[in-house]
């Protein structure tokens, strides 16, 4: 249960994130909007250590979190920019289907045995994902170029391979997989800016989005990380991956983007999923 909790909780936080991203993404470069937003999750990060530290963390724990943050600096970067010059409504639910699907199936091949009703959520969970990634009207496909589509993919597979690094931490680690991870992120993505842009901060349109980003997708993985740690992979890839619910709602909210009945039924089916694996 209280796994289940908190992949839902980091699908919803995912869910602010990326839409926050996004908006950034639109009035900046996705690469210095990642970046800045990495070196603020890395700063809180690595307050966090510092406010609780862990002794029992070893050098392959540190080595999974930078393999993790060189995965998932890359495949932010690939989303925000998918996010940019595509439909939210459509991008996310493309990424979020593709990151759950592998991790689960990497789980499920390497031995992981499931309860029923906990393999029936997950297949309707991953069902809501991919029933709401492919609905849209004609405007929203006409607003899909192949380059987001790419990129989409990219980000999705970025993110299967972060879950899985994530998940071979070990249980006394602590924060340190996220430090390190944030730590890789943050010189690549930092450098990157600086040698494309000649610059590192966001321009001021883009801040205040870039912020809300940084710091909630700090407070994500935190709770990734936790709900790895005392759940299995296939479950938690998958819940968590549910944060386009999340940001299709607010793309409907804040920049008019029509929910259709298809991707209404989409997130009915995810809520289900949620509670039938919380049963289990």
């Amino acid at each position: 249960m209280t796994a289940v909790l908190m992949a839902a909780a980091t699908a919803a936080c995912f869910g602010v994130a990326n839409f926050a991203g996004g908006l950034a993404s639109r009035r900046d470069a996705a690469l210095a909007v990642t970046a800045n937003a990495h070196l603020l999750g890395a700063a809180l990060l690595a307050t966090g250590l510092l406010l609780f530290p862990a002794p029992g963390a070893t050098t392959a724990d540190v080595v999974w979190g930078g393999v993790a943050g060189l995965t998932g600096g890359l495949a932010v970067v690939a989303l925000y920019a998918a996010l940019a010059w595509g439909r939210m409504s459509v991008v996310a639910p493309l990424t979020a289907a593709i990151s759950a699907a592998l991790p689960a199936i990497y789980d499920v091949a390497s031995g992981t045995v499931l309860q029923p009703i906990t393999g029936i959520g997950i297949a309707l969970a991953l069902v809501a994902v991919l029933v709401v990634s492919m609905a849209g009207d004609t405007e929203s496909r006409a607003a899909m170029p192949l380059k987001a589509v790419l990129l989409a993919v990219a980000a999705g597979v970025g993110f299967s391979v972060t879950l899985i690094a994530y998940s071979f931490s070990g249980a006394e680690s602590g924060l340190v997989p996220l430090v390190s991870a944030r730590a890789v992120s943050t010189t690549l993505l930092g450098a990157m800016t600086l040698v494309r842009f000649r610059r590192y901060p966001v321009v001021p349109e883009a801040r205040a989005f870039a912020f809300v980003s940084g710091v909630v997708d700090a407070i994500a993985n935190v709770l990734l990380i936790t709900a790895l740690r005392i759940g299995p992979l296939a479950t938690v890839s998958v819940l968590s991956a549910m944060h386009p619910v999340v940001t299709i709602l607010l793309a409907r909210a804040f920049l008019g983007e029509r929910l259709q009945g298809v991707q209404r039924a989409g997130v009915a089916l995810a809520l289900v999923a949620v509670l039938m694996t919380a049963l289990s």
